[in-house]
């Protein structure tokens, strides 16, 4: 039987796909709440390890904001030391997402 490969497609192991699809189902259940949602609060209850590269998480809402699921709802400054008080985006479900309608 041939030895299955750590790394994906894309060159990421197991535990880089984990906690890219772990922030995603943080941030889809945050978004639940109706209330803006900032990504860095999903990503934040990720457990990584100390080499992954949070940016890995960046395309995560990139591609829901693309594919019209979420919305930007306003800015807020980060509540991460490491961000330096930098300004973070706020997001909501799209309406249509948020009142169960077919895309």
């Amino acid at each position: 039987m041939p030895q299955r490969s750590q790394y994906s497609e894309r060159g990421e192991t197991m535990n880089q796909q984990q906690a890219i699809a772990q922030a995603e189902a943080i941030f889809r259940r945050m978004l639940k709440s109706g209330k803006p949602v900032a990504f860095e609060d999903a990503a934040r209850l990720v457990e990584t390890d100390d080499d992954f590269d949070r940016r890995a998480f960046g395309h995560i809402p990139a591609k829901m904001h693309r594919d019209g699921e979420i919305v930007p709802a306003g800015y807020r400054e980060s509540v991460t030391s490491t961000h330096h008080a930098g300004i973070k985006r706020l997001w909501v479900l799209a309406p249509s997402i948020e009142k169960g309608a077919a895309a």
